[in-house]
């Protein structure tokens, strides 16, 4: 297994991802992992390290970002990768995501990972030394006492405390350490607050919107617009502003707030005094 390993560690994630992965599509079937327009875009692209991505429903970035992650758990001495879902039951879909992508691994390449354990929440590569970890924001002191190379949050926008949570689980993160901030809009919280910070350049990460018209057709956006009704901004948004106004539970009216931000225009000074 190692004379195979050292031929494709010097590969990119893009070739390790389609050479060596497989997904299960949306009419269940196993087929090669190729990657889609947004995926493309994010990975050889927009990607930094730091960043912190919105976007519409079913754009396949963790399915993505779980996949770099497993790259590197098979192929590089000591990572540790952590995943953190926004509740229990996610975080168990998500890990058995990881485990299709190993089990792919191993028949492309005819081996076998030995795993020194192979848990419900973790993964430890035996070989490597390299562990997988997944997590949920329900514990508040999710990465504690932990040294972490790969992070991905998970619907970040909610998390019960997310505020706390990524002050906690960022101390864990090494210098050098990929962090990813993944989630669809769910209001005016903490996550908004976030998302403006990057804007303004407050927060060290790279602020990414991919809107619905991206990644899906014509034909297939209009079918959801009748299908949604009023919900189809919050599923499918074109702007970062529509996610949050169109998402999670307002004080005020979205329909309003939508008005006031397309009419209301900052106002003009005339003679020191603004009117």
């Amino acid at each position: 297994m190692t004379t195979t390993l050292s031929l494709i560690k010097g590969t990119g994630y893009r070739k390790g991802i389609e050479d060596y992965l497989s997904i299960i599509d949306k009419s269940q079937k196993v087929v090669p992992f190729t990657l889609n327009v947004i995926q493309q875009r994010y990975l050889l692209y927009d990607c930094t390290g730091r960043d912190v991505i919105l976007k519409a429903r079913q754009q396949g970035f963790s399915s993505l970002i779980l996949a770099i992650f497993t790259l590197d758990f098979l192929l590089k001495d000591n990572t540790r990768s952590v995943i953190v879902a926004d509740k229990s039951e996610n975080a168990t879909e998500l890990l058995d995501r990881v485990k299709f992508f190993i089990k792919c691994f191993e028949e492309k390449l005819g081996v076998k990972v030995p795993m020194k354990y192979n848990s419900k929440y973790e993964l430890f590569n035996e070989q490597n030394g390299s562990r997988y970890t997944i997590a949920t924001a329900e514990n508040r002191d999710v990465g504690r006492s932990k040294t972490i190379s790969n992070l991905h949050l998970s619907e970040f926008a909610f998390y019960p405390d997310s505020e706390n949570i990524f002050a906690s689980i960022m101390q864990a993160v090494v210098p050098e350490g990929r962090v990813i901030i993944e989630t669809t809009a769910n209001g005016f919280n903490y996550f908004k607050t976030f998302w403006a910070e990057c804007k303004t350049g407050d927060r060290p990460f790279k602020p990414l919107f991919y809107p619905a018209s991206e990644f899906y057709s014509k034909q297939i956006l209009d079918l959801k617009k009748r299908e949604l009704g009023r919900l189809y901004d919050q599923e499918y948004p074109e702007t970062a502003e529509q996610a949050f106004l169109t998402s999670g539970d307002l004080y005020f009216d979205n329909v309003a707030l939508k008005w006031h931000l397309t009419n209301i225009r900052d106002p003009i000074a005339n003679g020191g005094i603004y009117v």
